[in-house]
């Protein structure tokens, strides 16, 4: 099918993690290894996702540093950003330039994603479908792997079964007495 790489990631990962999902879960048949594949693919959608959460955050932050009101600097912006995307939060230009604008660390945090909440939301929605997906996958996955087994099962219980009900011995009932004479019997005695 068509490469499910997109630019700026690294095929050697996807691959690599591709192969390890389908030789932890021991997918063997075709059906196996394309349920194992959509599985890896909803992981790898939500990473994704994960990093474009990060990667707006940091887009804001890096803004707010390098807003000046007299000129914008695309290169500082580009280096604060670089900075921020490393986690060098303690460098001394960062340091600085949040001191300068009034922020600490949490408070420059905080400020990014309240600017960029309903973004922030529909990533989220996005990678909650993709769980709910994975979920969905896992156990159409068991289900299809276990097949088998449950079928065993069920065929090994059915014989038993019939083991059981032609060990039972019902003997047949000769005489039956009516209800009226029971009643009767029970109160003479």
């Amino acid at each position: 099918g068509a490469s499910q790489i997109l630019p700026g990631e690294s095929a050697e990962k996807y691959y690599h993690g591709l192969a390890s999902t389908i030789d932890e879960l021991g997918a063997k048949s075709m059906m196996q290894i394309y349920a194992a594949e959509k599985m890896f693919q909803c992981l790898w959608w939500m990473r994704r996702y994960e990093t474009q959460k990060r990667s707006t955050i940091i887009k804001v932050m890096a803004k707010e540093l390098s807003d000046s009101p007299y000129a914008s600097n695309k290169d500082q912006r580009i280096g604060i950003t670089m900075l921020l995307e490393a986690g060098l939060w303690s460098d001394s230009a960062i340091q600085k330039l949040m001191k300068d604008k009034g922020h600490t660390a949490g408070s420059l945090l905080e400020y990014a994603m309240d600017r960029q909440k309903e973004e922030l939301i529909e990533l989220d929605q996005s990678i909650a479908q993709k769980a709910a997906t994975l979920l969905q996958l896992q156990k159409s996955f068991e289900a299809l792997v276990n097949r088998s087994v449950l079928q065993e099962r069920l065929k090994l219980q059915n014989e038993l079964l019939k083991r059981d009900l032609k060990a039972i011995d019902v003997p047949t009932i000769v005489h039956t007495r009516s209800p009226k004479a029971l009643a009767s019997q029970s109160i003479e005695s």
